[in-house]
């Protein structure tokens, strides 16, 4: 420096107090905005470079990336970058060069991470909720910070309907409603957004006992005979339903209310069970009833049920009449005996005979036929007659032939 003139020594030392108004010994400091560690694929960053000069007309300022240049010399120390891709990744920092000199200072390095769009992730406190009840729901993109949130239910068009939004407070939310819930993540300018999975969202059931009823009641129905099934929701008297019907697992009805009238046949057999929604909520649905069991019978086994008893009573008839006609009998017996006995009893007093049967009465004997015989000879006058008579077969109880000579 002996051969340097002393103007441009001056020259020199005002130009480096010039720069940015600092000396060059100071360095500059890199900010990122935001001011997060981790970017997503899509989003935007802002590197500046910090000289806290008052004016940077005389300096120039470039962006490095591991060690190797990202972004060319530019008189802005502002350095706005995106959108990102994973491969912006790296080490980054900002140099500062004075125009008139070649020499420059960097500053220090300053981490950043790109990394794919994330998942915001959707909790419930519960899946179930009471008729009446409520449940908290909280959203969470992790574990990155600045997220805003908003929130959407599913109505009944099966389209996502938004009903809160870009409020810090509302990670948490508390619904009433059943449904199926959404949440999604919103940060950065422009905003950048990200989306909750789909296997996250959650569908609230009512948690109210639901059981099936039946009128009538018979634990058989037969073909063609009309039953009523009642999907009955404990607490949920004054709700309109529209219920789901299922039997032996397969759904087979949609109604419009609670009750299903309909007219069974024998394919009706099975366990019927039922789930209901809200009429005005389709996403308000209860949980599934247990099973209640329906047999249905054919027009031959109701002939088979009904002659069965039939033919069994009038068994019942026939042995009562039998019993009551022995019965009877057994009493005209006795009756004939004792009027039998009696007869016998007179003979006995009145004649000193005694006869062994009715016909007895008819039945002459020796005595008075030969009293007959003796008295028809008189009266014709024929002595001789006598000796031709002739009597045969006079038995006591028997048959009597007479034969005679005339």
């Amino acid at each position: 420096m002996g051969n340097t003139s002393p103007r441009v020594l001056v020259s020199l030392l005002l130009n480096t107090l010039l720069c940015c108004g600092q000396t060059l010994v100071i360095d500059p400091v890199l900010t990122v905005e935001p001011n997060w560690s981790t970017f997503y694929v899509g989003e935007f960053v802002t590197f500046i470079c910090d000289m806290n000069e008052g004016r940077n007309t005389d300096c120039q300022y470039r962006l490095l990336r591991n060690g190797q240049e990202f972004d060319r010399f530019q008189s802005d120390k502002r350095f706005r970058v995106g959108p990102l891709y994973t491969g912006d990744s790296g080490e980054f920092q900002c140099c500062r060069q004075w125009r008139v000199s070649p020499d420059e200072n960097c500053s220090k390095t300053v981490p950043v991470t790109v990394s794919d769009k994330p998942r915001a992730k959707l909790a419930a406190g519960s899946t179930t909720i009471p008729i009446g009840g409520s449940v908290t729901l909280s959203c969470s993109v992790e574990p990155s910070a600045g997220w805003k949130y908003r929130w959407f239910r599913r109505t009944s068009d099966s389209s996502f309907v938004e009903f809160s939004r870009n409020n810090e407070e509302n990670r948490e939310i508390t619904v009433t409603q059943g449904g199926i819930y959404k949440c999604d993540g919103e940060r950065g300018n422009p905003s950048f957004y990200s989306h909750s999975s789909l296997e996250n969202n959650i569908e609230i059931m009512f948690s109210n006992k639901v059981f099936v009823t039946r009128q009538p009641n018979w634990p058989l129905v037969f073909s063609g005979e009309s039953i009523t099934l009642t999907c009955e929701v404990q607490g949920g008297e004054t709700t309109e339903w529209t219920c789901e019907w299922r039997r032996s697992g397969s759904i087979i009805q949609w109604t419009d209310s609670k009750d299903w009238t309909f007219n069974v046949s024998e394919s009706s057999s099975g366990n019927y069970m039922c789930q209901c929604r809200s009429r005005d909520d389709w996403y308000s649905s209860t949980q599934w009833s247990e099973t209640i069991t329906v047999t249905v019978s054919s027009s031959s086994h109701l002939v088979l049920l009904i002659s069965g008893p039939v033919v069994g009573f009038i068994l019942i008839i026939l042995l009562v009449l039998l019993c009551f006609c022995r019965r009877s009998k057994g009493l005209f017996c006795s009756r004939c005996k004792a009027s039998e006995s009696s007869r016998n009893d007179g003979v006995n007093q009145a004649g000193g005979h005694e006869y062994s049967s009715p016909l007895q009465e008819v039945t002459p004997t020796y005595a008075e036929i030969n009293h007959q015989a003796r008295a028809n000879r008189k009266k014709k006058g024929s002595p001789a007659a006598t000796d031709k008579t002739v009597y045969s077969g006079i038995r006591s109880g028997a048959a009597l032939h007479v034969d005679s000579a005339m």
